[in-house]
């Protein structure tokens, strides 16, 4: 595997103390930035005597505005079609801090965190391949098992990656990488091969937690991160 660090040029690259799907505190912060104005002065006849005067009209396109098309454009590019797999998670996280997603200190988190991006193999699945996959002999032979909802949570998560700045989404993806890291380090018997793709989710998961621009600020996040390092 290769650590975030390899993935970005120049960039600094009890297991579970809560029940899975509980309200998360405490995140908080936002991306801020000066509004950019552009202002238009409509042309008017000299000497206008009749009719109302044409206001100065200005469009702000704030920052935020701006990261939210960048997103969207990103979900498009990468996870519309619903093929996204372990070969694209380097690209996404070139494309994730190119754009500004991803900040510096956010991958620096993510590196602190034991982030590693798993070997791709054309043979395997896309990921929501995968988790159908999964999810479907789990309810066949263990349809109580809380997998099947962290698999639910993860295909949510894939699903809404138009929606990364959303605090729900990004905590949701925090605790699913939290719990994928106990599973994948856990004693289940599994191929390589399968292993493999269990740390791509987790590692898909982690991106988008660690994406949003709430998430620029300690808090729950932390935790989920701190838990996946110790475990890792």
């Amino acid at each position: 595997m290769n650590s975030i660090s390899q993935a970005i040029s120049g960039s600094q690259a009890s297991l579970i103390a809560n029940t899975y799907g509980q309200t998360d505190k405490g995140v908080d912060g936002h991306l801020s930035g000066e509004k950019v104005t552009l202002s238009h002065q409509a042309a008017q006849t000299p000497e206008q005597t009749t009719g109302p005067e044409i206001k100065q009209e200005e469009v702000r396109f704030s920052a935020r505005a701006a990261r939210a098309q960048k997103i969207d454009a990103m979900a498009k590019d990468f996870f519309a079609s619903g093929q996204f797999g372990l070969g694209d998670i380097p690209k996404l996280i070139q494309r994730l801090h190119q754009d500004g997603i991803l900040s510096e200190s956010q991958l620096s988190r993510l590196g602190q965190a034991g982030f590693e991006i798993p070997k791709a193999d054309e043979a395997q699945p896309n990921l929501l391949e995968f988790i159908n996959a999964q999810r479907s002999q789990l309810q066949a032979t263990k349809p109580d098992s809380v997998m099947v909802s962290i698999l639910d949570d993860a295909e949510t998560v894939l699903k809404q990656m138009d929606s990364l700045d959303s605090q729900g989404l990004n905590q949701k993806a925090a605790r699913v990488s939290a719990q994928l890291s106990v599973f994948v380090n856990g004693d289940q018997a599994m191929t390589d091969a399968d292993r493999s793709m269990w740390q791509g989710l987790k590692s898909t998961m982690q991106l988008a937690a660690s994406s949003g621009s709430s998430q620029q600020a300690s808090g729950q996040l932390q935790r989920y991160l701190a838990l996946s390092k110790r475990i890792t």
